[in-house]
């Protein structure tokens, strides 16, 4: 069943025009809100339905088929540069020295692939067991952030003071004083030092330094899924979003992206791709009515957006073929469907405005990603299916819509097309650690993530995404979307959700408590961690989650009641912050389910951010179940 998408907006009249063209159920919708955007307000997670099954379009492509290896490694890493990621960037840079020694200097494990050493250097043999798998002596390292500025809105406009447009570029294009291997963009390992450094101390400390140099100024409409396409990808990857007769409308070549794809991604490497986010994927259609979703005005116009609400059916069954905009310009009603202007939902009209639409106070930018097939009717969202499909097929489509040669698997250079078997994908994202953590895990062990096939035996997908094709919520209370307090516990914990009354932040070991939505911005969280020192939050600092209002009051914090802004033993919020935070990362997880073996998805929530020196310090987890994967696509 495919439900219509809405293409065209009568700026004239206000309302969408109903047109052609259809999504699968399976397309997921999601989000957050604008980070450092020109407005104030922290930043606000948002996010929907995702797919709980896998691409059809992947089956049969070369992800099948016998596993590939490869003695070449580029590694791409795709970082959220929202507001509050600063902190959970420095804890991924300090995981990082620790992942590039695995990589250049494997550790030793015994039959059973328990680890029983680190030798003191790539060529020193094991005293005990054998190497988890050979030195890597050829590695690319590349970062490129989420930003993608305002898809021909005026949300995320790139201000000189910030990074809302980064063009999937590489960050040292976009980041002063960031090293790159022969000013290339991407850092260079060479074990014989003739194409690259040869010391992985030095590179590591250069690589974590292009990850904090992300930063927190970027666009909250975070679109890593898309980053990454554009990247990696696309045969056309644009140099602008202009509008064009009122649609979103790409234009230009990036010649600078295509340049960099080229010398960063060798055909025959093994690649491995780590998405780092707080919260759920909006990756906002450059086409059509995308801008909508990204802008305050209507263009040429001081007539404020207001988001449209959408019919009575929606909010039952957004899959439901009733389902649709209020500001919808339809003919006729789909069969057996009420008329808009019938619908109880959609015929109340306040004066003034063209369509039933929401009142402003409702209409947060913050959560404009969030839903919106319930919410306004319509998803301008990409379909999961669009990045499955990347990742799997030797054919893409252009901008054009003809299918075409996938950059990331053509022959070139003499190398034979890539195997997508060479994939691996770490998603460090919004779950509870606990969704994912192994049995022994939650049983007092060290942190260890159960890969796909683990995921799948021990039911734990059903738990986190859901099965929006049939209208099913996430079985782990945690991962609902909700600006509400939500309640429930964990199927995996049994930990029950804790009221937003609560003084106590750790009242429930995965998110502490619900938070009261005072300003009707911002969604409940899935997870929290201590923080490895608190943060004194001021007006200024907009990336702080517990920051007082720009007039320096504190009432706004009091009655949001954040468990984030709570003393660890305990009492009433202050403006200083003492954890971190992600939310339901639904879109994300659905991408993680739809590779299947290729993607061990982590939690963004550190179980362990004080102690360095334990094996299951902060990310470290998670690089280990992506070793763990990549490990089968080496030599």
């Amino acid at each position: 069943m495919t439900r219509s998408r809405c293409c065209g907006i009568a700026l004239s009249i206000g309302l969408l025009q109903a047109c052609g063209g259809s999504h699968s159920d399976s397309s997921a919708s999601g989000g957050s809100g604008p980070g450092s955007a020109g407005f104030a307000g922290t930043s606000a997670a948002g996010g929907a339905q995702a797919s709980a099954g896998t691409s059809n379009t992947a089956a049969g492509g070369p992800a099948s088929g016998p596993q590939a290896t490869s003695d070449k490694l580029d590694v791409l890493f795709v970082v959220d540069n929202s507001y509050s990621m600063a902190g959970k960037q420095k804890i991924l840079a300090k995981s990082l020295p620790r992942f590039v020694a695995r990589l250049t200097n494997p550790l030793c494990v015994d039959a059973d692939g328990a680890p029983t050493e680190q030798p003191a250097s790539p060529t020193a043999p094991c005293t005990l067991g054998n190497r988890e798998f050979k030195p890597i002596a050829d590695i690319h390292f590349g970062a490129i952030s989420t930003s993608l500025g305002s898809h021909g809105g005026d949300v995320c406009t790139n201000h000189p003071e910030g990074h809302q447009d980064d063009q999937a570029q590489l960050l040292p294009s976009k980041r002063a004083g960031l090293s790159s291997y022969q000013d290339s963009g991407f850092l260079a390992y060479d074990a014989s030092g003739n194409a690259g450094v040869s010391d992985a101390g030095a590179l590591s400390a250069s690589l974590s330094a292009m990850i904090e140099a992300s930063g927190e100024d970027g666009c909250g409409y975070e679109a890593p899924l898309e980053a990454m396409y554009r990247f990696l990808v696309d045969p056309e990857p644009l140099l602008s979003v202009e509008l064009v007769d009122q649609k979103s409308t790409p234009t230009g070549i990036n010649e600078t992206l295509l340049a960099q794809r080229q010398a960063f991604l060798r055909p025959d490497s093994s690649l491995a791709i780590l998405i780092f986010s707080d919260e759920n994927d909006c990756s906002i259609t450059d086409t059509g009515q995308g801008w909508f979703v990204a802008s305050t005005l209507l263009p040429g116009s001081s007539m404020s957006i207001r988001m449209p609400r959408a019919s009575s059916a929606c909010a039952i069954n957004p899959n439901d073929a009733c389902c649709r905009s209020c500001a919808e310009n339809e003919a006729a009603p789909p069969t057996g469907c009420m008329p808009l202007n019938l619908d109880s939902v959609c015929s109340v009209i306040e004066t003034g405005q063209p369509y039933a639409s929401y009142e402003v106070v409702y209409d947060s930018l913050n959560m404009r990603c969030f839903e919106q097939q319930r919410r306004f009717g319509f998803d301008v969202l990409h379909p999961i299916e669009r990045y499955t499909d990347a990742l799997s097929n030797p054919k893409i489509a252009n901008r054009a819509g003809a299918l075409v040669d996938n950059p990331l698997f053509a022959a070139r250079d003499g190398k034979a097309a890539r195997s997508a078997t060479l994939i691996s994908v770490s998603l460090i994202v919004g779950v509870p650690w606990q969704d994912l953590a192994t049995p022994e895990s939650l049983s007092g062990g060290p942190l260890a993530y159960l890969d796909s096939a683990g995921l799948d035996s021990n039911g734990r997908w059903p738990f986190m995404i859901g099965d929006p094709k049939n209208n099913v919520a996430p079985g782990d209370p945690f991962m609902i979307e909700s600006s509400a307090p939500r309640m429930g516990q964990s199927p995996v914990t049994r930990f029950a959700i804790s009221a937003a009354s609560s003084t106590n932040p750790q009242e429930n070991p995965i998110n502490g408590h619900e938070k009261n939505d005072v300003d009707h911005a911002d969604l409940q969280h899935a997870c929290i961690f201590r923080l490895p020192q608190p943060i004194l939050c001021t007006p200024e600092m907009y990336g702080c989650d517990c920051a007082p209002d720009k007039n320096g009051s504190e009432s706004s914090v009091m009655a949001e009641n954040s468990a984030l802004c709570q003393p660890p033993t305990g009492g009433p919020p202050t403006t200083t912050q003492y954890f971190g935070k992600a939310y339901p990362a639904i879109r994300e997880l659905a991408f993680a389910r739809q590779l299947g073996e290729r993607a061990v998805p982590a939690s963004l929530c550190a179980r362990e951010v004080n102690d360095e020196q334990r094996a299951d310090y902060g990310y470290a987890p998670a690089f280990d179940a992506l070793l763990k994967r990549m490990a089968r696509t080496l030599k």
